[in-house]
């Protein structure tokens, strides 16, 4: 038997979808992505949804959104937009995406530790690492559970702090009734194959803010005001330049196609199902490897209170480093396919020494997290075998 990280989802409505797109003989971005944002923003309960080819590009315009960066801002915004040498606090235990993005705005990355109980940025130690630089704080809610956003949105409004929402491996889920990735200033999600729902590649940017959606349009293709709302704006500041071909900033091209849009939309219908079945599974995990927790062998990731978790993976800490990588190679040998706890302490990788970042006290979690963590998939399509196996598996070893 094999079990996989995640399974293919994409079934036949997904292919009608594709197909009529095909037939239409239009099939970059257009009406399609158009109807997949809409229907994305009124299911968050938001007001901008902006679809992108990838998950760590809508972590690349969120950072670009608040970065200092636009010659014709027309904003009454008082929070400060980032400069090179400013702050931005993220947590250790997260994914590389989250990270580039905010090097490349010319900031500085601020890394504080996570709780290897629940994988989430611990609250106190953000509170500490605030200086006068900071701009920004990051939330990067891990593997299907939240972090403690209440606590942080809280925090930014106190400290006029921007707050961005890395919502990439918690789609779907609520933190008291309220959807991650909506309490801040901007949240990002992925779609990619593994993910809670796929476009096989995409991901997708909300806010609540006219100017950041807007800047975000200009940003994903090329600095074009050509799915800019306020358009019209820049036209009449430069009426000798064609409008069909007016470019106010430096941008990237970030669209996706109406291809991965209408899989989106047959997929965001399933969510709530995918959901339903990734908390079930990790429900019965929890509680047929209770006895482990309770000899202190190993223990799964805890959920934050107010959180009803989409488990992304079932990740667990062992009880060493030496038990760890023992358990991952006999989960791989009996064809359970395992991961990392994401990019483990980030601050351990090689490619930090690209970037200017600054260590904030002890990683001590972060670095438990690295040396013990483990997980491996719950994907929703997990039949009541599969989900023995593992169960079977894993009491197998301990024995």
């Amino acid at each position: 038997m094999r079990i996989p990280l995640n399974k293919n989802t994409i079934g036949a409505s997904e292919k009608k979808a594709l197909n009529k797109v095909f037939d239409s003989g239009y099939m970059t971005m257009g009406k399609v992505t158009k109807k997949f944002e809409t229907t994305f923003a009124k299911y968050l309960g938001v007001k901008h949804a902006i679809y992108v080819n990838s998950g760590s590009s809508a972590n690349l315009l969120a950072f670009s959104a608040i970065q200092d960066n636009d010659k014709y801002r027309q904003t009454n915004h008082k929070k400060f937009f980032l400069k090179k040498g400013d702050e931005v606090i993220v947590p250790a235990v997260t994914w590389s995406t989250t990270i580039w993005p905010i090097a490349q705005t010319g900031a500085t990355s601020i890394f504080v530790d996570s709780e290897p109980s629940t994988l989430q940025m611990k609250i106190s130690e953000i509170k500490k690492a605030i200086t006068k630089k900071t701009k920004a704080i990051c939330i990067v809610h891990v593997l299907g559970n939240a972090g403690y956003i209440e606590e942080v949105r809280e925090l930014c409004k106190k400290k006029n702090l921007w707050l961005i929402e890395d919502t990439c491996e918690s789609l779907g889920v609520k933190k008291n009734k309220k959807y991650l990735g909506t309490f801040g200033d901007i949240g990002t999600y992925s779609f990619y194959f593994s993910h809670h729902i796929t476009t096989v590649e995409g991901g997708m940017i909300v806010t609540n803010d006219d100017y950041l959606a807007n800047k975000i349009k200009s940003l994903r293709s090329h600095g074009w005001t050509r799915d800019m709302d306020d358009a019209s704006n820049y036209e009449k500041k430069f009426p000798e330049i064609d409008p069909r071909f007016l470019f106010i900033n430096v941008g990237y091209n970030l669209r996706s196609t109406d291809m991965n849009a209408a899989i989106g939309l047959v997929q965001l219908k399933k969510l709530k199902k995918y959901n339903e079945s990734r908390h079930m599974i990790g429900k019965k995990w929890n509680e047929a490897f209770s006895h482990l927790k309770k000899k202190g062998l190993f223990f799964p990731m805890e959920i934050t209170k107010g959180t009803k978790a989409s488990w992304f993976g079932f990740p667990v800490l062992c009880k060493s480093q030496e038990m760890r990588n023992k358990l991952k190679i006999h989960l791989e040998k009996n064809g359970i396919e395992t991961r990392p706890i994401i990019c483990g302490n980030m601050t351990k990788q090689p490619g930090i020494k690209n970037i200017r970042y600054r260590i904030h006290g002890k990683l001590t979690g972060a670095d438990e997290i690295m040396d013990k963590g483990i997980f491996w998939g719950s994907s929703p399509g997990m039949t009541k075998t599969e989900i023995n196996h593992v169960i079977k598996t894993i009491n197998g070893f301990f024995k």
